[in-house]
């Protein structure tokens, strides 16, 4: 099961010395979420990152920089993955350096488009977002997945939303691919310490 972690919307003290500490205890791929940051911030983050640890960041603004800094790949909200002007300037970058986000399971069934793993959230109710409460039903995951290989399109399942170490066994035995953490990480007092309590729960 693979593990990866969104950044908080706005940058945390020390936040890159975390994320260096994160990916050495294990952490497998960070999506570096700042929508409002400019080139430059998001190029001056990603220096303060070690080189080793450049392939496992997406980037989820300023695709071009997928090849120029030699990331892992680029993620398309729902509202760039619906933009005409993003699709125009992401079309060159292949599908399987791409995931999105959905929020439904009929958003999962109907896309067609080969991303190498798609989100679905909330899974459980958030720990970042107070109020933001799962929507998921996770016991229809064998159905679509059935009807994904019907299809002929089917990218990894990412669970997101209130994941922490109480529930990722669950979510393993459902049979997710993946788990996005957020406020579980970011919102301990250790959060290298909350991270390899997760991993090692998986092993």
């Amino acid at each position: 099961m693979q593990i990866v972690l969104l950044t908080p919307e706005t940058e945390m003290p020390h936040e890159t010395g975390i994320v260096n500490s994160l990916f050495a205890a294990g952490l497998q791929r960070l999506h570096l979420r700042r929508y409002g940051a400019t080139e430059a911030q998001i190029i001056q983050y990603i220096s303060a990152i070690h080189p080793q640890f450049h392939p496992r960041i997406v980037v989820h603004s300023h695709y071009h920089l997928l090849h120029d800094l030699h990331l892992y790949g680029i993620h398309l909200n729902t509202a760039t993955r619906l933009s005409p002007a993003v699709s125009a300037m992401t079309s060159g970058i292949p599908a399987e350096k791409t995931s999105t986000s959905f929020h439904s399971w009929l958003e999962v069934i109907d896309n067609t488009v080969p991303y190498r793993y798609v989100f679905i959230s909330p899974v459980f109710n958030s720990i970042s977002k107070p109020g933001y409460l799962a929507g998921i039903d996770r016991t229809q995951l064998p159905a679509i997945r059935a009807q994904q290989k019907a299809s002929g399109s089917a990218p990894a399942i990412y669970a997101l939303g209130g994941i922490d170490h109480s529930n990722i066994i669950t979510l393993k035995n459902d049979g997710f691919d993946g788990a996005a953490l957020l406020g579980s990480i970011w919102q301990a007092q250790d959060p290298v310490r909350a991270l390899t309590n997760i991993l090692e729960l998986l092993k």
